[in-house]
């Protein structure tokens, strides 16, 4: 058998195998390209500006409790306390995010509220990039989706690579005639 019938091989069988993954990774990488196309402003004040610096700001556990109650009352949530948060120093910021894609803005010496969007996104990208696997397997070290990234890296390097050999032997061996 010669390289060549070899490369053909071994790319088809990891082309039909991956065939699924490679979809779903072109088609979410698409709709991430409209990311902000699936985000859902809830509320939004205009009036309230953020501090253009940080200057002063609330105690994080008071902005906490003014961020929840706010987001439970404009979104008709029932939210206890937030997962992460974000403090943007230089706008005067401090964001919350929730559990199903939540998220508010507040003005970090105030505590108004700016903003409060559901950004549906978030799924788009955690396909994309495998961290859903590590939703489902309840993974908190981000295994499956590094797993997932490598073996999906080295499959396309792989098929890249078989793939140009087989478009470029050919074509050497008719020059060669």
């Amino acid at each position: 058998m010669s390289v060549l019938h070899n490369f053909r091989s071994l790319h088809k069988q990891f082309a039909s195998v991956l065939f699924v993954f490679f979809f779903l990774i072109g088609l979410t990488g698409c709709l991430l390209s409209f990311k902000s196309a699936f985000t859902k402003v809830i509320f939004e004040n205009k009036l309230i500006s953020a501090e253009s610096k940080l200057a002063r700001i609330l105690p994080l556990d008071s902005l906490e409790k003014i961020a929840t109650a706010v987001l439970n009352e404009k979104a008709n949530t029932n939210f206890k306390k937030s997962e992460k948060l974000e403090i943007k120093i230089s706008k005067g910021t401090v964001l919350f995010y929730y559990k199903d894609a939540y998220s508010i803005q507040i003005n970090g010496a105030s505590g108004a509220p700016i903003l409060i969007e559901k950004k549906f996104g978030g799924v788009i990208q955690d396909i994309h990039d495998g961290a859903i696997l590590d939703g489902l397997f309840a993974n908190k070290l981000s295994l499956s989706k590094k797993v997932y990234s490598i073996i999906m890296g080295l499959s396309l390097l792989l098929l890249t690579i078989t793939g140009t050999y087989m478009w470029y032997k050919p074509k050497m061996l008719k020059n060669k005639r």
